[in-house]
């Protein structure tokens, strides 16, 4: 696994030590402008490139969000295997925290906080609302991944024939390690085959949440963000997760897309250092309101 520790110059004494855990098709370079923000503020934060991302292979194990949760776990034992902890992730990497907590809860005592952004407990779906723009778009959708799932070997041809700067291009690994730090995320996935990227998106469909009692123990230190218009995950699949977590904290931000790291990163770097530092830190602001009307 490809990681990269972020060190502030001054360290705090009290710090936690934040994990920032990215989405599907970008890399670790998604949390470059937090890491800095937060490095300013003295924590130490540690981002990693997951399976089949970015700098690190594939392998050979299934890629499945228990995988992927065990992935950050391990990494967590050789890279942050004591102290207080805070734990951030998009998309698909919110689904793995929740996994990670379903999988380990002991380490429940070291969480300090935990953001999930544009989480869901039900998995990925195509389809991101009723209308009929919408209905078009899960057509679409729907053929992409069949194309994926069914030829992804006539994918992968034409992947390889698109240029070089396109996200979804197709070109061989070459030898770099994590010094070089986590490339773009554009190409996240230009080393992955498509059978590869196929198999994620059915894990990513079939997921559901489970033994969210663990992840309800962290009450206000629970934060759910998401875009008011994200297409991919909708709000109202946050919300639904927010339901069965009462105790944690919502934010819907307005005017908002699925790129909620990207369009926000001072909103959300601030969200984060706001649980990194802990309990009195905490209690000392304001609740956290809901943007945004509820449909």
């Amino acid at each position: 696994m490809a990681a990269y520790r972020d060190t502030p110059a001054r360290p705090r004494s009290d710090g936690a030590t934040i994990v920032l855990v990215h989405g599907a098709s970008v890399t670790a370079d998604l949390w470059r402008v937090h890491a800095r923000h937060l490095t300013g503020l003295g924590f130490r934060v540690l981002r990693y490139d997951q399976r089949a991302h970015g700098r690190t292979p594939r392998g050979d194990a299934p890629l499945t969000i228990d995988q992927l949760a065990d992935d950050l776990n391990q990494i967590l034992c050789a890279l942050a295997p004591t102290g207080p902890l805070v734990l951030a992730g998009h998309s698909l990497g919110a689904l793995i925290l929740q996994e990670l907590a379903a999988l380990r809860p002991q380490l429940l005592p070291r969480i300090r906080g935990v953001v999930l952004l544009s989480a869901t407990a039900h998995g990925a779906s195509v389809l991101p609302g009723r209308g009929p723009r919408d209905l078009l778009l899960a057509a679409g959708r729907s053929l992409f991944a069949m194309a994926c799932a069914h030829a992804p070997w006539a994918v992968d041809r034409l992947r390889r024939l698109l240029p070089d700067t396109h996200r979804y291009t197709l070109t061989p690994r070459t030898a770099t390690g994590a010094d070089d730090g986590p490339p773009p995320c554009r190409h996240g996935v230009r080393h992955t085959p498509t059978a590869d990227l196929a198999a994620l998106w059915q894990s990513l469909r079939g997921y559901r949440a489970r033994r969210l009692a663990v992840l309800e123990q962290l009450g206000g230190r629970l934060l759910l963000m998401a875009g008011a218009d994200d297409r991919h995950i909708p709000a109202a699949h946050t919300r639904q997760l927010a339901e069965r977590l009462p105790a944690a904290r919502l934010e819907i931000v307005p005017r908002t897309m699925h790129a909620l790291p990207i369009r926000h990163p001072a909103l959300i770097s601030d969200r984060i250092a706001r649980l990194a530092s802990g309990p009195t830190r905490l209690t000392a602001q304001a609740p956290v309101a809901v943007r945004g009307p509820r449909p």
